[in-house]
């Protein structure tokens, strides 16, 4: 269902479309229908997470862009707790397991830490797949390596004085550009064949 973007839902549409995408209610100019909709849409309910986004956004703070903007701080706490997580943890444990195996800190980082950070992504994959939803599974693992490789080196590289191994950058680099092609490839084509 599209709509254009000066189209506004009235209560006489939503008392006649109950099965409504959630995404309809941005079009709705009261923040009392908006909330109205989003608690009578299935699509908007969130029964997997403790805290149900949609509903606070659009009922408990009732202005979309204020639920931005609390979303957004809740969103830096989030990435500074996992910060902290993985400074205090992960890293030491990484450390005195590429020590035991006598490891190179660059194969460490390529295996036992490319694990730690993707295992996140292997269960929202999962999760994605099991609610039939391919799309989000697509975009999750793009948008993963994508913001890895632009936001999360970036920083490291304005915010950090080092010099980083050429050899080991390219190859990462290499290797990255040839495996998003191939699966772009493969979800033009729309089918995976085993042969």
């Amino acid at each position: 269902m599209s709509f254009s973007k000066n189209f506004t839902i009235s209560g006489e549409y939503l008392a006649n479309h109950t099965s409504s995408n959630c995404q309809d209610v941005n079009f709705l100019n009261d923040s009392v229908q908006r909330c109205e909709f989003v608690n009578s849409v299935a699509d908007c309910s969130d029964t997997d997470g403790l805290v149900s986004y949609v509903n606070l956004t659009y009922c408990m703070i009732g202005n979309p862009i204020y639920g931005v903007i609390v979303l957004f701080l809740w969103l830096l706490v989030l990435f500074t707790g996992l910060g902290v997580t993985a400074d205090d943890f992960l890293c030491p444990a990484l450390l005195v397991i590429s020590r035991t195996l006598r490891l190179s800190h660059n194969i460490a980082g390529v295996t036992f830490l490319a694990f730690g950070n993707g295992a996140p992504d292997i269960f929202s994959s999962i999760a994605g797949i099991r609610q039939a939803n391919p799309e989000l599974v697509v975009g999750e693992l793009y948008g993963a390596g994508i913001f890895v490789t632009t936001v999360v080196a970036g920083t490291i590289f304005i915010l950090s004085d080092f010099k980083p191994m050429a050899r080991p950058l390219c190859r990462d680099i290499v290797f990255y550009i040839s495996t998003t092609f191939i699966v772009w490839l493969t979800f033009l084509g729309g089918s995976i064949k085993m042969s």
